[in-house]
Parts: C-alpha cells; structure tokens; sequence
C-alpha cells in the first residue's frame, strides 16, 4: 500500500501484515487501515535514496517488509513507536489491576484465593522486583512492596505486617534468637523500607556482633553504635556509579528515592525518615572502602592504616612506570631511543574547583590524606607558610594577568581552585597530582603539586607542558631545593625539558611560542599538552556538589571521580591507542614523503649545516632558534609593547593602572582574541561539511575557552571604553532574539579603532591615548606579519606551505587590502595554467586545447605591492627562510616518527602493565594469616578474580592490536558512519 504523496510502501497483507510491521505479536490487535496509514504518513520520514521503490510495491515482499523495519529502526526508531503511544499508555494502566488474574486472584505459590474476610485473612500482595505475579506470603524483604485492598493497590512495609526478619541467617529461623525486636530503616534503591530484625544469639554468631551480622546481610549500618539505618550494598554502589557518572548528590539521590518510596510525604500526608545525613555518611565509606579494596589494601598485613601515598591511585598503564611497564636495560639504551622512556606530564590550574567556608563545620577531614590523588595535606600546609606572602606570577600572556585577578577573589572561599598534573598523551591524573590553591596559581602550590605527583618514579627524561611554563621554569631548579626533601627531585640526574599546549601557544608572544612550542620539543611525537584541559571539562561537573561540602566530603568526592576517570582511560586504551597508530602511521608516510622530495634540492652540506643548528640549540636553548628567522627588518612586538607600555605610564604620571591592569595588556588581549578567532575561521574555512568528528570537539573546545576570555575583555573594556557599552547594547537589542546568539569566532570586539564609525566623540568612547596606543601595537603585528609571509612564500619553491601562507595572510591587518594574487609568486600561476588545460580536457576540449585568453598566467601579472615594501628583496632573507622552513618540515617529519614509536611502545607498555598487575595480584593470595577463614577465603577469591580479569584484559588487547591495519580501518570507518544512530 502506498501512502499517498510521501514516496513511503509498506507491505500490507491484512491483518497479521500490520501485526509484523508494528513488531505487535503478542494479542489480536483491531486497527483502522486508514487511521493507521494517516499516522504513518505523518510520522515516517521518506527514505534515502537506497530504498527501492519499485520492489516496495509487492505487497508479499517479506525481504523488502524487513529492509523497511531495518530503515526505521536505525533512521528513526521513533517513527514506529509513535503509532502505538495509545497502546503503551494502556499497557502501563494495566498493571494498576490484577492484570491476568483480574477474575481469579490468587496466590502464584499457594493458589489460595484471595479472601480478606477468611480467618485468618488471605491477602494477596506484589513485588515489582519478584514479578508480575501475586504473593500470599512475602519472599523479598526488601522489595518494593504493595498490598491489594480489593480495588486497588496500596503500599505497604513489611513492620506494620508485622514480619520480623531474622539476622544471622539470611531471613531463616534461628534455633536461639535475640528476644529484642529492632526498628530498622534500609535504604534499597529505589525504596526506603521500615523493617523490624532480631539479631542472632545462636553458636552460628558467636564471633559476629551486631554490626557483623548486619554487614554480612549485605546491609551497610549508617553508625557503629545500635543502628537504626542501613543501606544496601547495591544501593551504595548504585549510587556511587550516579555521582561519578551523572555527579549526582546525595541530596538529589535520597529526594528521589523518597518520592518512588511515597510521593504523597511531600505534603505531610504520610511520613518518611528523613536519613540524608546517614546516606551521605555510609556513601562515603562505601566509595572510599571501595577504592582501598580494589588497591589491594585489604590484603595487606599492614591493613588500611599501612597505605603509602598515592597508594590507592589508579596509575596510568602506558606510562613508563620502573618496575612495572619497562623492559630490562631500559636505562641503558641508545640516547637516540631514550625518548621512548620519557614521562610527560601536563599541568594546570582549575578555578571552577572551588569551596567555600562552612560556619561551625565539625572538623572533618579526608578518609585517605594523601592516599590517592590529594596531596599529603600535612607537609603541604607547612610548605605554604612559607609563601604567605609571595608575590604575584608574572607572565607573558594577557589572559593568565587577567585569570590571576580573578583568582584574587577569595573572600569567602577557603579554597580558590585547585592545581593539577595528568600524563600529557592518556589524560590520567598522577598519584599526590592534585591539590588545593588558595590565592590562585602560585609558584608554591603548583612546584608542591608537580613534585608530589613525581615522588617515587624513576625518571631519565621529563618534559612538562604548561600555558605559563616560558615563566615558571625560570628559576624551577632553584626552587626545588626549597620542597620538602622526600619529594624533591634529582635534577642532576634528569633531562627536564618545558613546553607550551598547543592551544594557550597562541596567546604568547611570538618568541616564546617559538621558544617553548612541542612541536620543536625532542621526543614528545604529537603530544598537544592540551590533556589537562581535557581532564578538568570532565571533572567540572564534580563542582556543583562540592562547592558547600565539608572539607573531607569534597576530597572524597573528587577522589572518586578522579578512580573512575582513570579507570576508564586506562580500560579506553585498546580503542585509543589503536586508532592513534593509524593516524600516525599514514601522518608519518606522507611527512617523510613530503620532506624527502623538499630536501633533494638543497645541498648536502647546506643541511649538515642546520642540522648542526638544530642539535646545538636543542642542547642548549640560549643558541639561536632554527626554526625562526635569525634577523628581522622589523621591531619584534614584544620590544613595542614594551614601549607602548612605558608611553602608557608617561601619560598616566606614573599612577596604577586603572583596574589593577595596564591598557597596554587590554589591547593585547583583544588583539589576542582576534587571532583566535581569525584561526577557528581558518580551520572552517570550505570544509565545513568534512570536519571530522575530533576536530569539531576541538574546535568546541576552542570556542569555549574563547568565550571564556571575551567575558574578561569586556569586564576591562567598560575601564578603558566607556563608550562602547552604548554600543554593544545597541548591536544587542539589534539582534534576532530567535536566532541563536553568535559564536565565538563571529563575535564583535568593537576596540578602539573599530569605534571611529560608531561614536562622534572624538576619543571615540575611551580613555586618552588608547586608539593610538592600538595603531603602533597593530602596526607593529603588520610588520611582523608582512616579514613572515615574505619568507613563506620564499620558501615556497621548496616546501609544501601554502595553507600555513594563508592562515598569516588572514592574521595580517588591512592597513592595505591584500588579494590572493599578492600571496604568489611566479611558479604558482604556471600551476593555474596547467590546472586550466586539465579543465578543459574534462570538458571536452580534447588534447592540444589551449587556454583560453583569460586563463591565470604570468604574461600579464604586475609585482605585487608587498615585495616594493622595505626588507623585501633580500637574498640573505630568501636563504633564510627557506633554512626556516626547512627545519620546521623536518620537526614535523620527526614528530609524526617519534609519535609511531611512542604508540607502539605504550602499547607494550600497557600489555606488561596488565601482566605485572596480574602477578601483583597472585602474589596478594596467602598475605594475611590473621583473620577468620571465611574472611580469607574472600580475599583468596578477589585476588584470583582480579588476577583472572587482567589476564583476560591483557589478551583482548593483544589480539585486538595484531588485527591488520586495513581491516581496523574498516571498521573505525564503519563506527564513523553509524554515530548518531540509536541502539
């Protein structure tokens, strides 16, 4: 049957058709034909092109009935759904009755009929979590129960019954039980049960006290002293998987589970115990003994009081870890290969991590200090008295100036954030890798923090990215003598070298990107140092119920998210690392490709020469940088910020800065800002439609921390630009309000220069001086930029740079409009002309076509104003640059190796990793002979359990890597094509 005008067929054979298309087989159904096409046609989209039409008019086709459903249910399951909306309603109304047993109630076990009257009274009830079926009697304590009261049901508890359970016996009858009855309240989730127990006083509990019997019933008791609450041990870990999935609170969770219980108790109707408090205390015993229990803490004969720090973190399997993860000799081996072994780190501040000071809050501190992931609270505290009062980072980026203003504000709050350090390629977080800030990012907290997270591992190479390390690393090994000497550092005995993440890169000065980029680092492959930010957007959501909690409740809490998160990491490497590997492989090919036919033009000793520049500046840093032109034509713009700056306080009279922050550093960040923005641009630029799903989370990422920093340049603009704030509401109530707001990279600045069309004032709606303040920070970007795209497109002729031409010619000021034609040298419009004559040969214009006489070609090109400029025509230049480019080919060339290498071998290091757990855990088997022999044939069977599951981990990651390069491309392309589709 065709469904008129939407292009839809279904097969239809009466009846039992309509049946097997609806997936309804269960009863006899009776539909209106017409009705149900009507619905269909609304609801069903039309096909894709693949549907065949043509064999969907055979009203017998099963095979095209199954290729329909398939479409559906793949495309758009709701589709089938929403034509029986009426019947799951029914459905769910149904089982407020008897259901099946509507005119024979009776007992599923006993068959008694239901008979309230009878002596003693025969009364039915059901359990949501036994089945669908009726009780005469209960067989689940703490189901979730309810009690016919002959029309309808009704909840009910198991005391008001009078049902006493007997403890010490999983509910059977004890031969001597305890004659006290208890009042108990157990939280099951999803229902709160009032519950009346005997404990047992038989032989069976001679050596089990109260707290044990209730404990050994898989119920948690919420004090150690006469009980009245428990809870499940599968609600405690139902809830722990909640908070460190969906950061639920406790308050969330037991408002919840009240209302399932009774919903009513809300209006004082009915009653419930309130037991948030206890829930909140045994969820964080539960979640923390879960932690040691799975570091093998139980195990030990030390007990939990043995623990070492950072004992109970979850390490990052693929990181070189001595003992663990590293072959024998690993020290030994070619410097060349060293790299292999190196740790890299990456390090940040969060400053959405905060918590604010409790009155009267009872001393209450963490579970496990420094057992995990917190420092060592103790000798941390002591280290920062010694900084009380030290002064303030200093750095070369405008925005980490104006993050440290804010981190300033810390009235109220007893913390301001907190400090972190992950591993750089798997984003776990370090044992002792996180702690507290309380005057934001201070070398002291962060030194402390950075130096704990490496106590105890053995190191050759280290490299550290951070967004302020061309600051922080000035005079870094000087200040570690000052730590505490059980985490101080041998730095004689270890390279250390400091990078840049790739995003904050952008917003350093020239020099120091150059100076600190990855990309020019030894041995870091394609490491971005952009991990941490990763890690914090994913413990973010931790910060909603930790910014009020107590001291030790927000340790714990983040604690247990940070277990979770490295958990996942490491049980994702077999996925990650796999589809890194094939990127690298084909990234690498097409590098060393693309560098070997650049290179066979320059001479051999030529690049002897700067490979000899390379080395020496990698040993030494204060050698000139390869990678950059030695000799400019122009002032660098740090030098003319610089004297900008001392124009600013010349006018000033040498008073403060208005707003505790230099117009010099606004005009940097806004000009900042629109670098960046330039930059996502580029990166949509005529490839909108084939972003691949990666670079569109990157590109979010980018407009998130973008947004981020436009907030804090428009809190300095209302200071320095009274005028625009007229503006900027004007282009507000402009806007389309249905429309959705403008991305980061389309927002509109309004600085100085771009005021003179919006405001007649003749300071155009700022401060004196700041307009021409912006032309020589602008002209000297001008300058910069114009030297830059000269000696790429010197370069040009040699290497494979166009798209990086492009992204400066966009960077570049319009002090005087730049055409695509002025970013071209002569070569490139011979390519235009071969590119015609392809044209015409695909038209049809046969071999021998010529190009017509407005085709691209060098007859009747004129010089382009940029090489008429001072500095233009310069041999000395042109070697340079193409020695520049050169270089910088040959670090791509050599990280995307390095990255293979590094792959391969932390795949290696995972497969030991899960090995040597494995043996750790065996070895775990036989430790303790002081406790009871149940309780050691526990610990026997999890130590087997889990040496069994790392084994089985170990192989699946083995024969999942050994899987052909073509055959894992398929199928990473498969999983491409089927995201967004529903299960």
């Amino acid at each position: 049957t065709r469904i008129a005008d939407r292009g839809i067929y279904l097969s239809y054979d009466g009846e039992r058709r309509k049946e097997e298309l609806l997936n309804v087989s269960h009863k006899k159904r009776r539909l209106d034909p017409s009705s149900l096409e009507d619905q269909l046609a609304h609801w069903i989209p039309v096909p894709d092109d693949n549907f065949d039409e043509e064999e969907a008019r055979a009203p017998q086709s099963d095979s095209n009935l199954g290729k329909r459903k398939t479409y559906l249910s793949t495309k758009n399951p709701m589709a089938l759904w929403r034509p029986l909306m009426g019947d799951f309603l029914a459905e769910l109304l149904r089982h407020e009755g008897l259901g099946d047993d509507t005119e024979n109630p009776r007992c599923a076990h006993c068959t008694s009929p239901f008979n309230p009257r009878a002596i003693p009274p025969v009364r039915l009830f059901k359990c949501y979590e036994c089945g669908q079926f009726l009780h005469f009697d209960y067989v689940n304590l703490t189901g979730n129960w309810k009690e016919w009261n002959g029309d309808y049901w009704v909840p009910c508890t198991l005391a008001k019954i009078g049902l006493i359970y007997q403890l010490g016996h999983g509910g059977f009858n004890c031969s001597f039980p305890d004659t006290t009855v208890h009042s108990l309240t157990v939280i099951e989730d999803p229902t709160i049960h009032e519950i009346r127990v005997r404990y047992c006083k038989c032989s069976k509990s001679d050596q089990a006290d109260n707290l044990e019997q209730l404990l050994r019933n898989g119920w948690y008791p919420a004090t150690v002293t006469d009980p009245g609450t428990c809870a499940t041990f599968r609600s405690l870990e139902m809830y722990r998987l909640y908070s460190v999935v969906g950061n639920l609170n406790v308050r969330d969770f037991m408002t919840s589970v009240e209302r399932m219980t009774d919903t009513t108790a809300t209006s004082g109707m009915t009653w419930l115990p309130d037991r948030y408090k206890q829930f909140s205390r045994v969820s964080r015993q539960w979640s923390f003994l879960s932690r040691l229990k799975r570091a093998g803490r139980g195990h030990d004969p030390r007990g939990p009081e043995g623990t070492a720090l950072g004992e109970c973190a979850v390490r990052c399997w693929a990181c070189p870890q001595d003992g663990r993860n590293l072959p024998d000799g690993w020290r030994e081996v070619d410097p060349k290969y060293q790299f292999l072994y190196m740790l890299i780190l990456a390090v940040d501040a969060n400053f959405r991590l905060r918590n604010r000071i409790r009155v009267n809050e009872i001393e209450d501190p963490t579970l496990g200090p420094g057992w995990g992931y917190f420092v060592e609270p103790g000798s941390y505290r002591e280290h920062l008295k010694k900084y009380v009062n030290e002064k303030e980072v200093s750095t070369c980026i405008a925005f980490a100036a104006l993050l440290q203003k804010d981190t300033r504000l810390t009235t109220g709050l007893r913390v301001s954030g907190v400090g972190g350090c992950v591993c750089a390629r798997h984003e776990c977080m370090r044992p002792n890798g996180i702690g507290d800030l309380q005057k934001g990012e201070r070398y002291s907290n962060m030194d402390f923090i950075v130096l704990a997270a490496l106590a105890g591992f053995s190191l050759l190479w280290l490299t550290i990215s951070y967004d302020i390390g061309c600051q922080w690393k000035q005079h870094f090994h000087e200040r570690v003598k000052d730590l505490p000497a059980e985490i101080r550092l041998p730095l004689d005995d270890i390279k250390i070298q400091f990078g840049l993440p790739v995003w904050h890169a952008a917003s350093h000065n020239e020099d120091c990107q150059n100076d600190n980029s990855l990309s020019f680092k030894r041995g870091v492959g394609r490491s971005d140092g952009e991990g941490v930010e990763r890690f914090w957007s994913r413990l973010n959501g931790a910060s909603f119920s930790t910014k009020d909690a107590g001291q030790g409740v927000r340790a714990d809490t983040i604690e247990s998210k940070i277990d979770d998160h490295n958990f996942l990491k490491n049980l994702g490497q077999g996925d990650t690392l796999e589809r890194r590997l094939l990127v690298a492989i084909a990234e690498r090919d097409r590098q060393v490709a693309a560098f070997k036919d650049v290179s066979k033009t320059i001479e051999k000793e030529v690049k002897e020469s700067w490979r000899k520049m390379i080395k020496d500046w990698e040993a030494d840093s204060t050698k000139p940088n390869p990678y950059v032109l030695s000799r400019r034509d122009c002032p660098t713009e740090a030098a003319v910020r610089l004297d900008v700056r001392k124009d600013e306080e010349a006018l000033s009279g040498g008073s403060a800065p208005l707003h505790g922050r230099s117009a010099t550093a606004f005009l940097v960040a806004g000009i900042q800002i629109e670098d960046s923005q330039r930059r996502i641009l580029t990166q949509l630029k005529g490839a909108a439609a084939l972003i691949a799903a990666d670079q569109e989370n990157k590109i979010q990422e980018w407009r998130h921390a973008l947004l981020v920093k436009i907030a804090k340049f428009r809190s300095l603009q209302k200071v320095y630009m009274p005028g625009a704030a007229a503006v900027l509401e004007q282009v507000e109530a402009e806007r389309d309000f249905d429309a959705p707001p403008p991305k980061a990279e389309n927002v509109k600045l309004f600085m100085p220069s771009a005021m003179i069309h919006q405001t007649t004032d003749p300071l155009n709606g700022c401060i004196p001086g700041l307009t021409d303040m912006e032309a020589k920070l602008r002209l000297a970007q001008c300058e910069n930029s114009l030297a830059s795209l000269r000696a790429r497109l010197h370069a040009k002729r040699h290497l494979i740079s166009f798209r990086n031409s492009n992204i400066i010619a966009d960077a570049y000021p319009h002090l005087r409009p730049l055409n695509p034609d002025d970013v071209q040298l002569d070569g490139d419009a011979e390519e235009s002309d071969s590119a015609a004559r392809k044209k015409l040969a695909m038209l049809g214009a046969g071999r021998g076509a010529r190009a017509p006489r407005n085709a691209p070609g060098t007859s009747k090109r004129v010089m382009s104003w940029i090489w008429t400029a001072p500095g233009s025509l310069d041999e000395e230049m042109m070697h340079e640059s193409v020695r520049v480019e050169w270089s910088r080919s040959l670090a791509r060339k050599t990280r995307w190796s390095e990255e293979v290498m590094l792959l391969r071998e932390e795949m290696r290091r995972v497969l030991r990793y899960l090995g040597w757990q494995a043996e750790w855990w065996r070895r775990r088997v036989g430790l303790r002979e002081d406790l009871a022999l149940e309780t050691l044939a526990g610990m026997r069977a999890y130590a087997l359990k889990e040496a069994g599951w790392h084994d089985r981990l170990a192989e699946f990651f083995r024969n999942k890597w050994n899987v052909p390069a073509v055959t894992v491309a398929q199928r990473l392309l498969a999983e491409e094509e089927s995201v967004g589709l529903d299960d």
